[in-house]
């Protein structure tokens, strides 16, 4: 019977995760390894920092891949092809033990953090494998490396990640899930593909962006302390963390920063680079090289959260960075209890009011459009007067859950104006594509069947929708945006209700 055929590197972390999974189902004597360097150029060029950051971000996103899989940030991405070619000369010796092998070099790397490029490590997992110390890694190791490495690039698979060929050369790429490999072994046809480029956000985990102006090597030490229980980001410049804050998935919750000197410029520097952004509070964490009692009061008074020296053990520094991270937690519930409703969970009005200056000035940067559609429930206070607050409160709590539902798109909003009244705030959007999305919402509603015995319009809870749509420039402005979408709601609250009213259609 012909075996599944395995192309993975060593210093892969998604080609370690899936050898893991495998491996608890039982499926490593089902397959064929067949071991390629996904990056051959390490040997000549050495971790950069841009190589160190994008090891940490696909650290970070085999996490959130495959959770149940120990897995710690390395010190670097070490060249993997002498570990490579020893796997290649055990198997002419014991396939089973160069299995074994295999997993110890994994180990090694992804949970012990040792350098598998570097001989005491490889030694001691042949040892441990109990294969002879002396392998014969010889030319025939070679050639075989280097058939694999065509035999991979000629698949044209195109990404840094592993991929498992079936007999039938259907395909498997990435970290698939335990039902996902299942069905695949079954023969069944699997589109997948998971790579550094589409990260996930690990639930489990906080992440902890480190900034280091000098070789990260330096501060391997609090790393090593840590590097097991956060998903830790390497930035390697101001911009690569905007693009950090700048995505959902990756916003870090804490930074430590390390420099030798000017720490205190750079320190400002972030904080002000956050406040524009207008971020939810980060602390910023100094990494000392001493312990020095002015510079940690320097440290302080500039608006550090906290200053730690690289020499403390790593119990106190964890202890120290879980007590950041729960003030951090205690922030974030303040701030959204600021800008949340408390009945509908959804944006409260002065969250709106905050989103709409900073679409408005997005808008007028852009030239593009700015929808706004104002929802009110039509005769609600008959309602709340014929079923009660309590009637009334969870048909409030239902339409929001339809507002949020309905919107496809991140950046709209759906917020509550107040009382029975909603808006929702749509960038790039003309007056017709937010007629289409209102009479989603006009419909959802109806479909949620709320009964309303004292509506003169229907039997259920309905809407009435005023919509306005501008694009920012001079003769205009948010004001004049509301109260255009407001003229329109009330034009149709005054005619037919349950009815949706666009600024300049009456």
């Amino acid at each position: 019977m012909e075996k599944n055929v395995v192309y993975g590197d060593l210093n892969c972390p998604y080609s370690y995760a899936l050898h893991a999974k495998l491996k608890d189902m039982a499926l490593l004597d089902q397959v064929e390894y067949r071991f390629v360097e996904h990056a051959p150029d390490l040997g000549l060029y050495g971790n950069r920092p841009e190589i160190l950051t994008e090891l940490a971000n696909d650290v970070f996103a085999v996490r959130s891949l495959a959770e149940d899989v120990p897995l710690a940030l390395p010190p670097k991405r070490p060249d993997s092809r002498f570990a490579i070619l020893c796997i290649i000369a055990a198997k002419m010796v014991d396939e089973h033990k160069a299995s074994k092998l295999l997993s110890l070099f994994y180990t090694a790397l992804w949970v012990d953090g040792k350098d598998i490029s570097c001989p005491s490590t490889i030694f001691k997992c042949i040892e441990e494998a109990e294969l002879p110390l002396e392998l014969e890694v010889d030319e025939g190791c070679e050639e075989q490396l280097d058939n694999w490495q065509d035999q991979w690039d000629k698949s044209k698979v195109g990404s840094r990640i592993p991929a498992i060929i079936a007999p039938d050369n259907r395909k498997l790429l990435g970290l698939p899930s335990v039902t996902e490999i299942g069905a695949f072994f079954a023969g069944e046809e699997q589109k997948l593909q998971n790579d550094s480029t589409k990260l996930q956000r690990s639930s489990s985990l906080h992440s902890i962006a480190i900034l280091c102006t000098n070789d990260i090597t330096s501060m391997w030490s609090p790393i090593e302390a840590i590097r097991g229980e956060y998903n830790l980001l390497l930035p390697a410049s101001m911009e690569e963390l905007k693009q950090l804050f700048n995505s959902e998935e990756h916003a870090p919750d804490l930074i430590l920063l390390h420099a030798e000197e000017h720490w205190d410029e750079l320190l400002r520097g972030y904080q002000s680079f956050i406040e524009r952004m207008k971020i939810s509070y980060t602390p910023i964490a100094i990494i000392g090289a001493e312990d020095n009692d002015l510079l940690e009061l320097s440290a302080y008074s500039s608006g550090a959260a906290d200053y730690i020296t690289k020499g403390r053990s790593s119990g106190i520094l964890k202890a120290r960075i879980g007590m950041m991270l729960d003030l951090k937690k205690s922030r974030d519930f303040l701030e959204r209890s600021a800008r949340i409703d408390g009945l509908t969970g959804i944006n409260n009005r002065r969250e709106f009011e905050k989103l709409l200056e900073q679409e408005w000035r997005r808008s007028s940067r852009t030239s593009s459009n700015l929808a706004l559609i104002m929802l009110d429930v039509d005769f609600f206070k008959p309602f709340n007067d014929k079923y009660g607050h309590l009637a009334g409160d969870s048909a409030l709590r239902s339409i929001s859950k339809v507002l949020q539902d309905c919107l496809s798109r991140p950046y709209d909003a759906a917020c509550r104006y107040g009382g029975e009244e909603f808006v929702i705030l749509m960038p790039e959007t003309d007056a017709e594509g937010a007629r289409k999305v209102a009479e989603l919402l006009r419909q959802a509603i109806m479909d949620l069947k709320i009964p309303h015995e004292t509506s003169s319009v229907c039997d259920v809870i309905t809407v009435s929708q005023g919509i306005a749509s501008f694009t920012p420039n001079d003769t205009n402005s948010p004001m004049l945006l509301i109260q255009a979408a407001d003229k329109a709601l009330y034009h149709g609250k005054n005619t037919t209700r349950n009815a949706i009213t666009v600024d300049g259609d009456y």
